[in-house]
């Protein structure tokens, strides 16, 4: 369909168009829309542009293949310009503004209307150069200027009526057929120019109206353009050849003109009369497509002029009816029977069809051809009877099916059998009362496939509100269901050993638990922890560790019966889900044989290593009935069999749940801890054994416990490290204590030390560096009075993050030290690789001198390799002067311990840094 010419000259403003219907039906008036809007619109569904009209591909410079189908986001002139727009229209819902967009000849700045979601996920876009230069409307109309100018495109007599039953915009069809004045019409209530009778709800919505002559006319009422507004679209006009009564042709003159439609029209006409529709005349175009004369026609029964296979069907019904010629000729062509309806012969009938070549798409339905085979939907129409007569190109692209497989034949042979009969009466319901269905539906295509579509089906009536055709648009669901499946697999399974993770255990667990419980049998329920296996990732890398737990993950689901779930939690901890059990003793036995089959060595690029794994088991109903209370539980009885050391199951028993409780709500309190401000730093005084001056202080945490008082860090460590506190926990000391040290006065020539101890969970984080880059500047402190000592196992790990890491913060002055030295076995080479200034000697090494040879032979070797490899040695743990003493006498001056001082709060070792006296005395 072309756009209609805007008409020369100064013609009212009011009706902008060219009218381009020779007669209009209300289905012309909606399917009409796209071409005949002077704006660009645009009709989107998940972020791809599905239909656009001609002026919008002129507005955008580019062509109706170029748009449909595509990205909405090709339109705009980045990614982050899309996702701006994106946010505008459908987040935020704006209605109206401006949009710079992307043509072949570039940027482009237009004005948008952005109408709301005509369903869930399909919305329109009304695009204009300039809307503000819009045509003014006259004084009498609405603000809407779209509705009047579609209407008044039609030769069809619309009225579009508002909320209040006023006239809101006429087209001048409706103002002939009305014989009424525009500015006696328009912007004033119907029922001062005509009385009007609407129809009852449910019934069929057809409106009569009583006009100033006296004469009844029926007028089609569908929705208006906004809510409580509707359109009354009134009989063609064709018969009406002047609005004054007295200009109406006499009988005769209407008789005369009748017949000479008849005998002219292209189309084939037959006037036939009684049941059996016995024709009484046809015209020339009949007579040629049947190969008889018009007066060889005139006698018979139309039922001779169908073929046999249609002489079960009443012979006056419209639609599409298969006729035969003279020498036996078939082709399909769609009927119109209708009632002549004149007083000389009441029971006349006309009967009227297509030519056989007629495509029905343009004659009947008004669909322009280029739309109707480019839209990336599917589209069906059938005819009043539902048997389909035409079909796009999408429509085979999707199912399969050509126009010669399905033509003739009930929608339903697509169907895929998932439907049943209530479904269908539904739908049928549906058409029925509201003219339109939509929804999701499964089909199958001609290869067998089964698929689901989003359909929508629009029955198109004639004025009287009886059925014309059905027209079904439909697109494929198959590859967004796969999004979907792809996305809830993702949701509902953990990534690395392909399990269920959490979510889908709990699903799964419901529904156990309520079959269980109905059937009166039990469900066991375990939580497995693999013993020790944080060393193995430390031994061997992240990489062979994941690797490990993937072969674990397999040899577990292996291991339990069918109908059994294995999930995994976190880290090394798996869920096992056993429904349907008679036994609480079939759980303990599913226990053993998971163990067994971890006890297997297990070999990842050629590393061979051995698992065991500590199993609590609760069972539903005898442990509870709520998953909460059985993992609780299972989680005690876990606790029991780590305790006995692990590689065995127990079985959760009342006696375990104090203890667990406490457990747990230690875990909960200390996650609360840093917001409910409970966490104090403490320092502990570093001092030059020589002399006994103060070089800094180490800092150290402490919890004070609303009830157990003041808890040292060592206390909480292994709950902090199993529940994930340690990164949170490390940033609140680097910024207390960073802050406290930046207050502190000079000793004499020495700013002092501040030392604080990073666990390798903080450097494993990855923005360590940054983090105490943050520290440093918000506190003020410099970097050279800063040194973190890390913990001995940074020398075991091979890991290229723990390099960068310490290479950063060396960068930025901070002094970096092993802790603990000795404690452990460590890789001496990595000593010189890493930017390391101090060895920390481990405390048990210390408290040893004087007391055991073998131990003062280790700090002196350790002090002559550090010696060698240019670091400073720091002893923790002096207790005694003779301590003191040999550890000088090694060159290990820099000391911390009892001697010289025990753990002060933050504002007593601010006390002792302000006045050396006092701390001398202490000391």
């Amino acid at each position: 369909m072309n756009l209609a010419p805007r008409p020369e000259g100064g013609d009212n403003p009011a009706e902008p168009f060219v009218p381009d219907f020779s007669e209009g039906a209300e289905t012309g008036l909606y399917l009409a829309l796209l071409e005949l809007l002077d704006e660009g619109l645009i009709i989107t569904g998940d972020e791809v542009i599905l239909e656009v009209n001609s002026a919008a591909c002129r507005l955008l410079g580019r062509e109706y293949r170029q748009l449909a189908g595509q990205p909405l986001a090709e339109l705009f002139p980045s990614e982050r310009a899309f996702l701006t727009a994106r946010a505008r229209l459908f987040i935020q819902g704006e209605m109206r503004g401006s949009l710079q967009v992307s043509t072949p000849a570039g940027l482009r700045n237009l004005k948008f209307i952005a109408a709301a979601r005509i369903r869930p996920g399909i919305h329109a876009l009304i695009l204009s150069p300039d809307l503000a230069a819009e045509l003014p409307a006259e004084p009498g109309a609405r603000e809407d200027a779209l509705w009047p100018r579609l209407a008044a495109a039609l030769e069809q007599p619309v009225l579009v009526i508002d909320q209040d039953e006023r006239v809101a915009a006429a087209n001048a069809a409706a103002l002939r057929t009305l014989s009424i004045e525009r500015s006696a019409l328009v912007g004033r209530p119907l029922a001062d120019s005509v009385r009007i009778e609407w129809p009852p709800a449910g019934a069929t919505p057809l409106a009569t109206l009583h006009t100033s002559a006296d004469e009844a006319l029926s007028a089609r009422v569908l929705p208006g353009p906004r809510p409580d507004w509707r359109l009354l679209i009134l009989p063609p006009v064709s018969a009406i050849a002047d609005p004054a009564p007295a200009a109406r042709p006499r009988r005769d003159e209407r008789a005369a003109c009748f017949e000479r439609l008849f005998a002219d029209s292209p189309l084939p006409t037959l006037l036939c009369r009684g049941d059996e529709l016995r024709v009484v005349a046809a015209n020339a175009a009949a007579a040629e497509l049947y190969g008889y004369t018009e007066a060889e026609l005139c006698g018979l029964e139309v039922a001779a002029l169908r073929t046999p296979e249609e002489h079960g069907r009443p012979a006056c019904d419209s639609g599409v009816w298969t006729h035969q010629s003279v020498d036996g000729r078939r082709f399909e062509i769609e009927v119109l029977c209708y009632p002549l309806d004149v007083p000389e012969a009441p029971d006349a009938v006309v009967l009227m069809h297509d030519l056989p070549d007629a495509p029905l798409l343009a004659s009947r339905l008004r669909l322009p051809v280029d739309v109707f085979d480019t839209s990336g939907q599917a589209i069906l129409i059938s005819d009043a009877h539902n048997r389909i007569i035409s079909i796009n190109k999408a429509f085979t692209q999707i199912t399969g099916y050509s126009l010669a497989d399905v033509r003739g034949k009930d929608p339903a042979m697509l169907g895929a059998g998932r439907d049943d009969a209530q479904f269908t009466d539904e739908l049928w319901r549906a058409l029925a009362e509201h003219g339109q269905w939509q929804g999701e539906v499964w089909n199958r295509r001609k290869n067998g496939e089964i698929y689901p579509e989003w359909l929508s089906i629009t029955a198109v009536r004639n004025t009287r509100g009886e059925a014309l055709h059905y027209i079904g648009m439909f697109s494929d669901l198959s590859a967004k269901r796969q999004a979907e499946s792809r996305a809830d697999y993702v949701a509902t399974h953990d990534i690395l050993t392909g399990l269920p993770n959490r979510r889908l255990f709990e699903r799964r667990f419901a529904e156990a638990a309520e079959r269980a419980l109905s059937t009166h049998r039990n469900v066991g329920l375990m939580r497995l922890d693999l013993d020790n296996f944080k060393l193995i990732n430390r031994e061997f890398g992240d990489n062979t560790g994941d690797a490990f737990l993937q072969q674990a993950a397999r040899r577990l689901q292996i291991a339990v019966p069918h109908g059994a779930t294995v999930a995994r939690e976190r880290s090394d901890t798996f869920l096992i889900l056993l429904p349907d059990t008679d036994l609480s003793s079939e759980v303990g036995r599913i226990a053993e044989a998971m163990l067994a089959s971890l006890a297997q060595p297990f070999e990842v690029e050629g590393r061979q290593i051995r698992l065991s794994a500590s199993i609590g088991i609760a069972v539903l109903p005898e442990n509870g009935t709520e998953l909460d209370i059985l993992l609780r539980h299972a989680d005690a009885a876990l606790a029991h069999a780590r305790q006995l050391g692990g590689n065995n199951h127990q079985y959760y028993a009342d006696e375990m749940d104090s203890a667990g409780l406490e457990r747990t709500a230690f875990e909960i309190n200390l996650r609360h801890a840093v917001a409910r401000e409970q966490l104090e730093v403490h320092f502990q005084p570093l001092v030059d054994g020589r002399d006994g001056s103060l070089r800094g202080g180490e800092a150290l945490l402490r919890w004070r416990h609303p009830d157990l008082g003041l808890i040292p860090f060592r206390r909480f460590l292994g709950a902090a490290r199993e529940g994930g506190l340690l990164g949170e926990l490390g940033d609140w000391v680097l910024r207390a204590a960073c802050t406290h040290a930046a207050h502190w006065p000079a000793d004499g020539m020495h700013a002092p030390l501040l030392t604080i101890n990073v666990a390798i969970e903080q450097v494993m984080q990855g923005n360590l560096a940054e983090r105490v880059q943050e520290a440093l500047r918000d506190s003020g402190l410099a970097p050279e009075r800063l040194e973190l000592d890390f913990e001995e196992v940074v020398l075991k790990e091979e890991h290229s993050r723990i390099q960068s890491t310490l290479e950063k913060l060396d960068g930025m002055g901070v002094r970096l030290a092993i802790d603990d030295f000795g404690r452990g076995v460590s890789s001496i080479p990595r000593l010189k690789r890493y930017p390391l200034r101090a060895l920390k000697l481990d405390p048990a090494l210390v408290r040893d001198v004087g007391v055991r040879e073998d131990a003062q032979a280790v700090v002196e070797a350790v002090a002559c390799m550090a010696n060698v490899l240019g670091l400073e040695v720091f002893a923790r743990g002096v207790e005694g002067k003779a301590q003191q003493a040999f550890l000088c006498a090694l060159d290990c001056h820099l000391q911390q311990g009892p001697l010289f001082g025990r753990p002060m709060s933050a504002e007593a070792f601010a006390a002792y840094v302000a006045d050396p006296a006092k701390f001398t005395s202490a000391s």
